[in-house]
């Protein structure tokens, strides 16, 4: 690494990684649903100090594994428990996968490639999001990448390693997916070895000890929550939270790569003159160095293009091998003149959002609601934000009739339902026209 990386180019990296994935990321309220979910988790095991089950809203939250949440935990006792530092896993995750994937091209190809694909993945604005939100989509691809750089390099103990920290971060698919990247780089180089007995070992341990503690705390209620219901139920739409249309990851990145979609005709034209040698002979698909990048990156966008329910940050493991593939075909002035353009898009976007925070519903119930010791319900809604904020848990009704003196939050189109209750603030969560409602008894 340190004929890669020496230190004139790693400080450089680490101010364009704090500028395009840590600045800014303070300046905005936690957003729902996700965020304010997994950060409520993370303040009540600290308050709780139960750090193996979590909690949201006093509920069970078993949708996802902890390891998002202990780093959380960790970040939160250096920092104290706020935005900064919750955020501040996914942003150092995201450099991590930079990091991870330059080293990979450079295996593949060279010093000068590796960074030309770095440099991409610092424009792309879908990264930059993710590396501001605390979920664990940033922290899975630093694990999942690094698995597949850590085999490369044939090291498989520490690949199994991070391969179980995957798991431990998202569940099956933090083996299923890059195990399967890894065994077609096995197909096209042949080099490394895959089987260690104490990688393996260790694994399972990292990756599976927590589950078996949840199999025996809550037997088959958990395999069916976690396994079944969030995993099967999800991808083959049986249960269906997020359907979208099958082409729904093609839109995502060519909004991400906008910038780069004139270097999508050269890739194009570059592949049908590919196509017609490999017709001669099948051998120079497996033997160009591009292959397996190719692979990588048509297998995750299809797999998750086949997935019934639909989360725009799934397709972030896409993102590494599409950044080597369009390196092979972009000039370094041309990434220049992006790095340029992104800065400033990405101080506007920045801007534009401290500008919104300020008439968001999150925002002004929080402030106004800090201090009030009664009761506050919601009402056929739930803002994941506020039990974070206001350090509470604040319980659903589905009957107005029976609610208490109180604070009620619910969507604007439900005020004629309480006729004894005063609006107090009416604000947009993004796309969501929010009321909180002062109810008194009659």
């Amino acid at each position: 690494m340190n004929d890669f990386i020496n230190k004139k180019y790693f400080f450089l990296l680490l101010a364009l990684s704090f500028y395009f994935f840590i600045l800014f990321n303070w300046s905005i309220d936690l957003t729902s649903s996700d965020e304010g979910k997994n950060g409520y988790v993370v303040l009540n095991m600290i308050k709780t100090k139960d750090f193996l089950v979590p909690y949201y809203n006093c509920e069970l939250r078993l949708e996802k594994p902890p390891l998002l949440y202990w780093c959380g935990v960790i970040g939160s006792f250096i920092l104290g428990i706020n935005e900064f530092s919750l955020r501040l896993v996914s942003g150092l995750s995201a450099l991590g996968v930079l990091i991870f994937l330059g080293l990979i091209a450079k295996e593949s190809f060279d010093k000068n490639l590796a960074w030309k694909g770095m440099l991409i993945f610092l424009t792309f604005p879908h990264v930059w999001i993710e590396a501001r939100s605390f979920t664990p989509e940033m922290l899975l691809n630093f694990f999942s990448v690094g698995s597949i750089y850590f085999f490369l390099r044939k090291n498989p103990i520490l690949g199994w390693i991070f391969l179980g920290f995957a798991v431990l971060t998202k569940g099956p698919v933090g083996i299923i997916l890059p195990f399967i990247v890894i065994l077609f780089f096995k197909l096209t180089q042949r080099n490394f070895p895959l089987f260690s007995f104490l990688g393996i070992f260790l694994f399972f341990l990292v990756g599976g000890a927590w589950y078996i503690y949840m199999f025996y705390k809550f037997g088959y209620f958990y395999f069916y929550k976690f396994f079944l219901h969030e995993n099967i139920f999800r991808y083959t739409g049986k249960k269906l939270f997020h359907p979208q249309p099958f082409f729904y990851y093609f839109l995502i990145i060519l909004v991400t790569s906008f910038f780069y979609i004139p270097i999508y005709f050269k890739i194009f034209s570059k592949f049908k003159h590919l196509y017609t040698m490999i017709n001669k002979n099948y051998k120079v698909l497996l033997n160009n160095p591009l292959t397996p990048f190719v692979f990588w990156f048509l297998f995750i966008l299809i797999f998750y293009s086949l997935s019934k329910n639909k989360l725009h940050h799934y397709i972030l493991f896409a993102y590494p091998p599409l950044c080597v593939i369009l390196a092979n075909f972009v000039s370094e002035k041309y990434i220049r003149w992006i790095m340029s353009i992104s800065g400033i898009l990405l101080l506007v976007i920045a801007i534009s959002g401290y500008t919104y925070e300020k008439n968001r519903f999150t925002f002004q119930a929080k402030n106004f609601l800090k201090n009030y010791k009664g009761e506050i319900y919601f009402y056929k809604n739930e803002i994941t934000t506020l039990p974070f904020y206001l350090e509470r848990c604040i319980p659903k009704v589905d009957n107005p009739q029976v609610l208490n003196q109180g604070f009620v939050i619910t969507k604007k189109k439900y005020e004629n339902l309480f006729r004894n209750c005063t609006k107090v603030i009416s604000a947009y969560e993004f796309n969501e026209h929010f009321i909180l409602l002062e109810c008194k008894k009659n």
